[in-house]
């Protein structure tokens, strides 16, 4: 029986990566409120996201371009902005996180 394997990067595009962000954001709050950890680290490395040890996958030719930490504690959130660039079509993108109680936003 003939198969075709699927690329999934060469699928994913920005509303896939937000909503995997925001599964694994909001496991990695809990973990933290249960008590598994005090803290976790959100930072764009290469074609990644990582939320603590989690990795969400950007879309194809993206990649971050900033290195900066974003530290998530039960009483605050550090603000910074992580930003994306697509290395064919010299697009731009951001996850901005604000200071204080861990609201973040993309920017596509």
């Amino acid at each position: 029986m003939p198969f075709t394997l699927t690329h999934e990067d060469s699928e994913r595009d920005w509303q896939k990566v937000k909503n995997e962000f925001q599964q694994k954001y909001l496991l990695k709050q809990q973990q933290v409120n249960l008590g598994y950890f005090s803290e976790f680290t959100i930072r764009g490395w290469q074609q990644s996201i990582y939320v603590g040890d989690e990795e969400v996958v950007l879309p194809a030719d993206w990649q971050a371009c900033n290195y900066g930490n974003i530290r998530w504690q039960k009483s605050y959130v550090t603000a910074g902005t992580i930003r994306f660039v697509n290395i064919k079509t010299r697009e731009k993108a951001s996850l901005i996180f604000q200071l204080g109680g861990g609201t973040y936003r993309f920017t596509t």
